[in-house]
C-alpha cells in the first residue's frame, strides 16, 4: 500500500542525507557519482520512524501516521512503531485499531514504561479501570512528575472505590499543577466519600473560585 508522505517530511529525508554527499563525492568522483544520490531502504525507514515519532509527540498525528505506517509495512514487529501508530489511531478516532496496536506493543515489550503510560491512560479513558490500574501504577512510579499519569491513577482508584489511595495521587497532581480545577473537584469528591466533608468543601470552593476567575 502506498502511503502519502507530507512534502516537508519527504524533502527532509533528502536534505538530511545530502549533508553526507560532499564526502562521498570526494571519494567517488567518477564511478560513484550516481550512487551518491541513492538512499538505502534502512536509512529511509530510520528517518521515517524518527520523524513519525517526533510528529506524534508534537501532536501532529495526521503527518505522523503515514510515516509510521510505511515503517510498519517493513518492520511489522517493531514495538515502538506499534506504540506510536496506536496512539495516532486513537487520537484520530480509530479506537479499535489504536487499542489493538497499543496492546500488541505492550505484549512485545512489557517492561516499557512509556507503553504502560499510554495504554494505561487509554484504558482509563475507555472506562476500563481494572485494566488501567496496574499499568498506571507502573507508569506513576516511572514518571513521578507526569501530571496526567498522577491524575489518571488517582481517578482510576477513585472509580474503583479506593478513595483514600486516590487522594494521595490527586495531592501529587496538585503539586504539579496547583490550579487544575478537575483535580480539585476530584479531590473534593474523594474526600467527601471518606466522610471528610469540611476538607471536601474547601476543595470545591477553590475550584469554584478558579472557574469564576476564568470567566471574568
Amino acid at each position: 500500500m502506498t502511503q502519502k508522505i507530507a512534502f516537508p517530511d519527504a524533502a527532509g529525508l533528502y536534505l538530511e542525507y545530502s549533508s553526507n554527499l560532499v564526502t562521498r563525492w570526494a571519494n567517488r568522483l567518477v564511478s560513484g557519482f550516481q550512487s551518491a544520490f541513492f538512499i538505502d531502504e534502512e536509512a529511509k525507514l530510520a528517518y521515517y520512524r524518527d520523524k513519525g515519532i517526533e510528529h506524534t509527540k508534537a501532536g501532529r498525528f495526521t503527518r505522523a501516521l503515514p510515516l509510521l505506517d510505511l515503517v510498519a509495512e517493513q518492520r511489522p514487529d517493531d514495538a515502538e512503531t506499534m506504540l506510536y501508530r496506536g496512539l495516532c489511531n486513537l487520537k484520530l478516532g480509530r479506537k479499535e485499531e489504536g487499542m489493538a496496536l497499543l496492546e500488541s506493543a505492550r505484549s512485545r515489550d512489557a517492561g516499557n514504561a512509556t507503553t504502560a503510560k499510554i495504554l494505561g491512560i487509554a484504558y482509563a479513558q475507555a472506562g476500563e479501570h481494572q485494566r488501567a490500574l496496574p499499568l498506571l501504577s507502573a507508569a506513576a512510579e516511572a514518571f513521578p512528575d507526569n501530571f496526567s499519569v498522577q491524575y489518571r491513577l488517582g481517578a482510576t482508584l477513585d472509580n474503583l472505590g479506593r478513595h483514600a489511595e486516590a487522594v494521595a495521587y490527586f495531592e501529587r497532581a496538585l503539586q504539579l499543577r496547583p490550579f487544575a480545577v478537575k483535580v480539585l473537584r476530584a479531590m473534593a469528591y474523594s474526600l467527601e466519600q471518606l466522610g471528610e466533608r469540611d476538607k471536601a468543601m474547601g476543595f470545591f470552593k477553590r475550584a469554584d473560585e478558579l472557574e469564576d476567575n476564568e470567566g471574568n
